[in-house]
């Protein structure tokens, strides 16, 4: 799935260029770190992406798996194009039989929080990387130039491309589900 952000991105904010070799693993890296943000977001915000959900209405209400929501194309009941009311997040039909949803949801470009964080999170593992000591092998503490040394620190949560769990609440709440809540009272 494409990354929040490119080599270029990253080679921008570090102001440094990478080779073409480098810029491989660099785009692996961040495509990595995307998917992280992704899990941590629980949401496939990016790219933009139409899809067709079938699923059966609860009171009528339908809630779109994916946010956010670009727009919703057609409702369908056995094959036929039936009234809706579209609610962020949702869709009302007078109905309880399953209905066929085609929408579209996510952002066309990636937000820039996004691809700014999914730099910041490789950024953070290119030191053991290009030192060849791996992405998890745990918290960088330190590092010395005379006489090559790093030190480390705990090897559990915080190794690896890890956002703390504050900012994995922040973004969650930002582009996850969770804005539905502030898109319907106008917050």
């Amino acid at each position: 799935m494409d990354a929040f952000a490119t080599a270029d991105d990253l080679a921008a904010l570090l102001n440094r260029e990478f080779t073409e070799e480098e810029e491989s693993w660099v785009t692996t890296l961040l495509e990595s770190a995307s998917t992280y943000l992704r899990d941590a977001i629980g949401q496939t915000v990016y790219p933009q992406q139409s899809v067709e959900y079938i699923d059966y209405p609860t009171g009528g209400r339908v809630d779109l798996p994916q946010y956010p929501i670009v727009e919703v194309t057609s409702v369908e009941r056995d094959g036929a194009e039936i009234d809706y009311t579209y609610r962020p997040g949702y869709i009302m039909v007078d109905c309880d039989d399953p209905v066929t949803i085609t929408y579209t949801f996510g952002y066309s470009t990636a937000p820039d929080r996004l691809r700014d964080l999914a730099c910041v999170l490789v950024s953070s593992a290119l030191l053991t990387v290009e030192a060849g000591i791996g992405l998890t092998a745990g918290g960088l503490s330190s590092a010395a130039l005379d006489d090559f040394r790093i030190a480390w620190a705990d090897g559990g949560a915080s190794s690896g491309m890890v956002l703390p769990e504050i900012q994995k609440t922040d973004v969650r709440r930002s582009f996850g589900r969770g804005d539905l809540m502030f898109a319907e009272y106008g917050r």
